[in-house]
């Protein structure tokens, strides 16, 4: 059976994963800390290690991202970090996807040199905690101070900003952040200082397990979705068929391993469609006992209560049995794999974003 290949790295992280991995972690990291218009998003990275290679984007492309190397180098030579603006023209803005002419602000740290660098230190915990499934808070000082604060969902912290009380201020922006979700992220006063606040959101995962129909429409669904399609099944030569290549990753391996080591999160949904007893008892005991904020079954309603009975005599309690969903997506009528495939995203859909419906005109 082949074993976990290394996962992609977040977006929000691909230019200092790719620091890390391919440079030690030597190097300059641009800041993306505001831009009008509708470029990248706050928080965006540049990297530019010791030998020159550059990794990731802070705008589109053009003048900004080509100043903003330039800075980089000297930053690397110099240890000095920088703070500075590119302004953009009109025919600038639109190269770079701007919807108007106006300012890129950016800001331009090394990283790397130092032992107990917190740049360094901010920004692995950062990765440690959504390989973990967990949200977690970047918070950047902008006066001057040099470092970087993070605070995971789970209460870790790592990184600093050089002082008690401003690490205080950040770890009170980054709760203010958790709470607040999205809208939080940007550039806030706090302690009478300015800071980049982000919030680093895992990526969704839908582990499915069963290489079928249904999984294969599954996968090319959940592509446009942005979200992580991981097929398992045991058997190698049935991965390899084209009809999974919209898949993100293929595993041949025992499915209950997988969904324990890959949906332990509520940012991860577990989606069975084996219809074998053998491969869906196993899985159900790890879903759902664990933390994924889905767990589906294919099957009719009274194969559902047989699997729910057998998992009752294993010891699962109403509890965990009542987050199973069996009959599997919502009831739309679907007919043939690629209806099941839209009716299992729609509940997907509904269960990672609920959405507060209207009073039944008819109950009034």
């Amino acid at each position: 059976m082949s074993r976990l290949p290394s996962r992609a790295p977040h977006p929000a992280l691909a230019a200092w994963t790719a620091l890390r991995e391919h440079a030690l972690g030597r190097g300059a990291l641009v800041t993306l800390v505001n831009a009008d218009g509708s470029a990248k998003p706050e928080g965006a990275h540049l990297a530019l290690a010791d030998d020159g290679r550059a990794f990731g984007s802070v705008t589109i492309g053009g003048c900004a991202d080509g100043r903003a190397l330039v800075v980089a180098a000297e930053v690397v030579r110099t240890g000095e970090r920088q703070s500075f603006t590119v302004p953009l023209g009109e025919e600038d803005a639109l190269a770079l996807g701007l919807g108007c002419a106006g300012d890129i602000d950016l800001l331009v740290e090394r990283v790397g040199h130092a032992e107990g660098d917190p740049i360094t230190a901010a920004m692995m915990a950062a990765e440690s905690s959504l390989e973990r499934g967990v949200r977690a808070v970047l918070v950047t000082p902008l006066d001057g101070a040099v470092g970087r604060y993070l605070r995971s969902e789970d209460g870790s912290s790592a990184g600093g900003t050089g002082s008690a009380a401003r690490d205080d201020a950040a770890s009170a922006l980054s709760l203010r952040a958790l709470r607040g979700g999205d809208a939080s992220s940007g550039v806030h006063e706090e302690g009478g200082s300015r800071w980049l606040v982000q919030l680093l959101t895992p990526v969704r995962t839908v582990v499915i397990v069963g290489a079928t129909d249904i999984a294969a429409a599954l996968c090319v669904m959940v592509a446009p979705l942005g979200w992580i399609s991981v097929l398992v099944d045991p058997r190698d030569e049935l991965l390899t068929e084209p009809r999974f290549g919209a898949a993100s990753e293929r595993l041949a391996a025992l499915p209950a391993e997988v969904v324990a080591a890959r949906a332990g999160s509520e940012s991860a949904a577990v989606v069975i469609v084996a219809h074998d007893y053998k491969v869906e008892l196993p899985v159900l005991r790890v879903a759902l006992r664990g933390s994924a904020a889905y767990v589906g079954m294919l099957g009719s309603r009274k194969r559902a209560a047989a699997v729910r009975a057998m998992l009752a005599d294993d010891g699962l309690t109403e509890s965990e049995l009542g987050r199973l969903r069996a009959p599997i997506g919502l009831s739309i009528g679907a007919q043939g794999a690629a209806e099941i495939a839209v009716s299992i995203v729609a509940e997907l859909v509904s269960t990672w974003r609920p959405v507060a419906r209207a009073p039944d005109a008819s109950a009034q």
